[in-house]
């Protein structure tokens, strides 16, 4: 292998979005939602030596499947990013920076409690609108046939898209082994393809700065503290996620690890709070073993714990 699984998978701490030319130097950037085992992105990352092809992938398991992949093969190219893609594309890359956003096969979520997952719903359309460049394009295969449709429909509903006419049993380039799957067992596929036409016209708000630590000048010790954290729970200052402190590790009264529990529009994370003595009272800071990644939720988490302490 020519470097480590943290290098394959990106797990940001600093500011967002992510600086991906820094990380690689590309032309072009391409990104598939729900990679899988990763034969797709491995077949993108071949033929498009100039592009930087970023895979995203919720399961845990399959994220780890890809990177042996990627690792296996050699490919410079290939980021992949562990998460819910409806934060993540909107958090961690810049507007319009996409040239071409693929889903292959996703489940189409058929039950009316899981509708808003679906690729179907306006806030995707605006979610590829932000991230797509003009001139870009989102592409869906699937084996469902009203879903297909139903995602033109939504995509022709939004003003920056047009879809195109739908492709059934389209000769595509790469075969994935859920489409060989559907295949062998005589089963219609469907491709979409949409294109962006016009800029984003929305306004951008720029995250701020802040740190992943601070220090509380208190006289409290850190037992004290983390027990009166332990099962508190909250919401960020706008409303948009909540934060509950599920359970606290005491090393004495000297250190203690808080496991926080955070979600952010859907986008669920489990990470530690690290509670340390300090000369002027106690070091709260952000355990980076579990690379959480920056969001309302968490820095309201964050505050919740120096405002206790102090």
């Amino acid at each position: 292998m020519f470097w480590n699984l943290n290098k394959v998978i990106v797990a940001q701490n600093e500011k967002l979005p992510v600086d991906w030319k820094g990380i690689f130097p590309h032309e072009r950037l391409l990104v598939e939602i729900g990679f899988g085992n990763g034969e797709f992105l491995e077949f993108l990352a071949k033929g498009s030596p100039d592009a930087l092809v970023v895979g995203i992938e919720v399961s845990q398991l399959c994220a780890a499947k890809g990177a042996r992949r990627v690792m296996s093969a050699g490919l410079e190219n290939v980021r992949l990013m562990h998460g819910d893609a409806r934060f993540l594309l909107r958090h961690c890359f810049a507007p319009q920076s996409a040239q071409r956003v693929y889903m292959n096969f996703p489940c189409p979520w058929p039950k009316a409690r899981h509708a808003q997952r679906r690729v179907t719903v306006p806030s995707f359309s605006g979610l590829m609108d932000y991230l797509i460049a003009p001139g870009g394009a989102f592409e869906l295969a699937t084996d469902v046939e009203w879903y297909a449709k139903e995602a033109a429909e939504a995509f022709d509903a939004a003003p920056s898209f047009r879809a195109q006419a739908l492709d059934r049993n389209p000769e595509r380039p790469y075969i994935t082994k859920y489409e060989r799957k559907w295949k062998a067992m005589g089963k219609d596929t469907w491709r979409l393809v949409v294109r962006k036409e016009t800029a984003l016209k929305e306004e951008i708000k720029k995250e701020e700065s802040w740190p992943m630590g601070c220090e509380a000048d208190t006289k409290k010790n850190v037992k004290e503290v983390a027990e009166a954290l332990k099962g508190r729970e909250g919401a960020a200052a706008d409303g948009s996620g909540h934060w509950v402190y599920r359970d606290a590790f005491l090393s004495g009264e000297d250190a203690a690890l808080m496991l926080v529990i955070t979600a952010d529009e859907g986008f669920e994370q489990h990470f530690y709070i690290k509670l340390l003595k300090s000369p002027r009272g106690i070091t709260i800071k952000v355990d980076s073993v579990g690379h959480p990644f920056r969001t309302p939720a968490m820095r309201a988490a964050l505050m919740a714990a120096l405002i206790e302490a102090k």
